[in-house]
């Protein structure tokens, strides 16, 4: 469970397009980054972000990850590795979007294991963002719930909750730090 927590936020997965014909071919030059729908998440492109923390049952979370613009900076591309042991393995791939007909943030995530979660992004504010509280599809609400609180350009509180019959459980609470940008 608690991996698969991880995974609803801090994966990615490579997008791959393959031109049709007639399409027109890509600029040399990348667009600049989309500074209205993915504004909210642009701080997290650039270094590393790496996080040193325990899940409620006291079992330890060491995991970084890196974001980038992809595609025409109209997406971004997550990448999670974590440590097992003292092996890093990637976990996580992931795309964070804007979604025109939800008019929504949207993340979809692949894991190791071939699964696959999509999930809506809710600002709640400027430096608070919430996973998982709104349908992806109408009336198939998570399982989990997330908030990450900014508390600046180069760190975040992550707190994870997961549903247990009618109450939410937390089970982390750690902070997120960028190492280098």
């Amino acid at each position: 469970m608690k991996a698969r927590i991880l995974w609803l936020f801090l994966n990615a997965f490579a997008l791959w397009a393959f031109p049709f014909p007639g399409a027109p071919l890509a600029a040399d030059e990348q667009p600049a980054a989309d500074k209205g729908h993915l504004a909210p998440l642009a701080r997290f492109v650039g270094g590393q972000w790496v996080i040193h923390g325990h899940w409620s049952n006291g079992e330890a979370l060491t995991a970084r990850s890196v974001y980038e613009w992809g595609i025409a900076n109209k997406i971004i591309v997550a990448k999670t590795f974590v440590m097992n042991g003292d092996k890093e393995y990637q976990r996580y791939e992931g795309v964070f979007a804007w979604h025109p007909k939800k008019k929504s943030l949207v993340q979809y995530s692949f894991a190791y294991n071939g699964d696959l979660t999509e999930t809506v992004l809710d600002l709640k504010d400027k430096d608070t963002i919430q996973v998982g509280w709104t349908p992806y599809s109408a009336g198939q609400l998570g399982n989990v719930r997330q908030v990450l609180r900014f508390r600046d350009d180069n760190s975040f509180t992550w707190t994870v909750a997961v549903k247990n019959g009618d109450k939410w459980d937390q089970i982390m609470e750690g902070t997120w730090e960028r190492k280098e940008k």
